[in-house]
C-alpha cells in the first residue's frame, strides 16, 4: 500500500489573474491565465536557486514571476511593491485559480486506492479553500476525500522542517518510505521530503526546472507512475 502526499499553492492553487490585473492594470492585463499559471513556477524556480530565506523570499518570487510576464526590468521594484499588501494579506485573497487537471489527478490517485493526505505551508485558511474550492477535504464531501489536511500555521511547523510530515503519517498509516511527496519546490518540498524518508516528486508542469537529482511529474496523475 501506497501513499501520497501533496501541497496546494502551486499543485492545486496558483495566483489568481484576475486580482494582480487588479493591482497591475495594463501592465500585465493583456496576458492570458496560461502565462500567468507558468509565471508561478517561475518565481518559484527563481527561490529554489536563490539563497534566500524568510522576509525576502517573496520579493524574489515575484521578480522572477513579473518578468516572465514581460514587466519591463525598470518597472519591476515598482510593480513588486504595488503587490506586497496583497502577497502579504490573507492567502484566500490571492490564491484562488484552481488548477483543474490537478483536481482530476488527484481524484485518479483516490480511484488508486491510495492513501491521500495534504501537507501545506499555509496561513491557517487551507482546509477552508480546499473545500471552497472542491478539491478535497477530510471524509465525505464535494471534493476527493483525504485521511488528513496539515496547515502548517495550525500544527506550528513549516516547510522546509521535515518535522512538518510526522502530523501527517500517523493518519496514513504508513511508513515514510512507502509515501510520495508532491510539491511545487525543490528547497520546500524535494528536500524537506527527501530529509522525512519519503519519495519526493517535483511538480513542474510547464518543464521550468532542469534539476537531474529528483524526479518531476506534469501532472498529479502523473503520480501513479512513482508508486
Amino acid at each position: 500500500m501506497w501513499g501520497v502526499l501533496l501541497d496546494v499553492g502551486g499543485v492545486f492553487l496558483v495566483p489568481s489573474r484576475g486580482r494582480l490585473v487588479q493591482e497591475l492594470g495594463d501592465l500585465v492585463g493583456d496576458r492570458d491565465d496560461a502565462l500567468f499559471d507558468r509565471a508561478h513556477f517561475h518565481g518559484m524556480h527563481a527561490l529554489d536557486e536563490a539563497n534566500v530565506t524568510g522576509n525576502e523570499d517573496w520579493r524574489v518570487y515575484l521578480h522572477a514571476y513579473l518578468s516572465s510576464l514581460g514587466v519591463p526590468e525598470d518597472r519591476l521594484e515598482q510593480a513588486i511593491d504595488a503587490l506586497a499588501p496583497l502577497w502579504r494579506g490573507p492567502s484566500v485573497d490571492l490564491w484562488r485559480r484552481i488548477l483543474s487537471e490537478s483536481t482530476a489527478g488527484l481524484r485518479a490517485l483516490s480511484d488508486a486506492d491510495l492513501r491521500l493526505g495534504i501537507v501545506s505551508n499555509s496561513d491557517g485558511r487551507v482546509e477552508e479553500e480546499l473545500i471552497r474550492g472542491k478539491i478535497c477535504q477530510v471524509g465525505a464531501g464535494h471534493g476527493v476525500p483525504v485521511l488528513t489536511v496539515i496547515d502548517s500555521t495550525v500544527v506550528g511547523v513549516a516547510k522546509p522542517d521535515p518535522a512538518i510530515f510526522r502530523f501527517a503519517l500517523p493518519a496514513l498509516g504508513l511508513d515514510p518510505s512507502d509515501v510520495v511527496y508532491v510539491g511545487d519546490s525543490v528547497k520546500y518540498d524535494v528536500r524537506s521530503a527527501e530529509a522525512a524518508g519519503m519519495t519526493a516528486v517535483h511538480f513542474d508542469p510547464f518543464g521550468v526546472c532542469d534539476g537531474q537529482d529528483h524526479s518531476h511529474v506534469a501532472s498529479v496523475g502523473e503520480v501513479l507512475l512513482h508508486v
